[in-house]
């Protein structure tokens, strides 16, 4: 690995990465469901309950570059990663706060 993919900032660009591909992997399945009946679906638009869920797996994608920088032995990396998992973790909370309590 060269210098700049083990720095914090290839962390953070990867856990950028991860959040967004996982969120709209997720969302692709769950319309993928819905088209096919398996789950509910109001005129296109997903329940609160169903738009937190995407979110909060799309959260759970990094838990990929985190291991891939884990095996490498690319702590600061790791660290990067960390960081925008806790940012969009702060985030979703914020966010979905009033629907939580």
């Amino acid at each position: 690995m060269n210098k700049f993919s083990k720095s914090i900032w290839s962390g953070i660009i990867a856990g950028v990465f991860a959040t967004i591909v996982g969120s709209a992997l997720i969302k692709m399945l769950f319309e993928f469901l819905a088209q096919s009946g398996m789950i509910q679906w109001n005129n296109g638009i997903f329940s609160i309950q169903q738009e937190r869920t995407i979110f909060v797996l799309g959260i759970m994608f990094n838990f990929i570059p985190f291991q891939y920088f884990k095996i490498k032995g690319a702590e600061k990396a790791m660290n990067g990663v960390v960081i925008i998992t806790i940012l969009a973790t702060a985030i979703w909370i914020i966010y979905y706060y009033k629907s939580l309590f």
